[in-house]
């Protein structure tokens, strides 16, 4: 089955975060569930686009070098998934740039902005 299957919640980011969404990926020739937030299955998509791979094949490299790196050192026990979610924040982490964190806000005391913690939704206590 292809990483675009088992879809099970897409959510914009405007409504906050979104609970764990479930694909069902093809990994060294076996199917491997993964839950990870949206958010983050929409930031592997956009990395595979400027990498050229398929969500599949990335997931894979990512699983094979978390185990490359449990048989260099005593640490293991790692989830694929939390592996996926570092991946995703280190592979972004060195794109930003200062010029973007200018364009996107950042620096003036609001770290929140046009994050899915940008707005609070109101709520009436009447």
């Amino acid at each position: 089955m292809s990483s675009d299957g088992n879809r099970k919640s897409r959510i914009d980011q405007s409504l906050g975060v979104a609970s764990l969404a479930s694909r069902t990926l093809r990994l060294s020739g076996r199917d491997v569930s993964i839950r990870l937030e949206p958010s983050y299955w929409e930031g592997l998509e956009e990395i595979c686009r400027r990498e050229d791979l398929t969500v599949d094949e990335l997931c894979d490299d990512v699983r094979d070098r978390m185990e490359q790196q449990a048989r260099w050192s005593s640490r293991s026990g790692v989830s694929l998934a939390n592996a996926l979610r570092v991946f995703v924040v280190g592979y972004f982490r060195q794109a930003a740039t200062e010029r973007g964190h200018a364009r996107a806000g950042h620096g003036q005391g609001r770290p929140f902005i046009a994050t899915p913690f940008d707005t609070i939704p109101v709520t009436s206590d009447t």
